[in-house]
């Protein structure tokens, strides 16, 4: 069975151009017959998006018609017992309908700057027990700080 990836990209950050070229680029370099990758957008005022319009690069900043195509999504934060992401949809189906859970193995981090690279993401996926790729919260925010880098 392929490891699924959850490809994280965008963000409040000013550097969140670069980072959308950063995930379509890793989604497209993740080597097909091991995993499964799909895109998580995180959009400058903070809302999480998937979908598949999100792999065209023609998709960003995602205008009102592509954002109808799109799903907005939370993390759940609850601690996973078996170390898996949960994606949770914002809006159910239906009235009966119950929310349908985007599962992954792996979050792999595109983020550059602030808000994602600095700690915080990290620091959110430590407390949902899920893997991430990259360094620890602690690492991240001190390496974003380069007095303290420095010292």
């Amino acid at each position: 069975m392929k490891m699924r990836v959850a490809v994280f990209f965008g963000g409040r950050s000013p550097e969140h151009d670069v980072s959308i070229v950063t995930g379509l680029q890793a989604l497209e370099a993740l080597d097909q017959d091991r995993f499964t990758g799909f895109p998580v957008y995180v959009s400058t005022d903070g809302k999480w998006f998937t979908g598949d319009a999100l792999r065209s690069r023609g998709s960003y900043l995602p205008k009102e018609q592509i954002l109808k195509n799109l799903e907005t999504v939370l993390l759940d934060a609850s601690p996973s017992i078996d170390g898996r992401g949960r994606l949770l949809p914002v809006k159910p189906g239906g009235l009966f309908a119950k929310p349908k859970v985007i599962e992954f193995d792996v979050a792999l981090f595109a983020f550059h700057g602030l808000f994602g690279e600095d700690g915080r993401m990290q620091g959110l996926f430590e407390i949902a027990n899920v893997p991430y790729t990259g360094m620890r919260p602690l690492a991240s925010s001190i390496l974003m700080d380069k007095a303290a880098t420095k010292r």
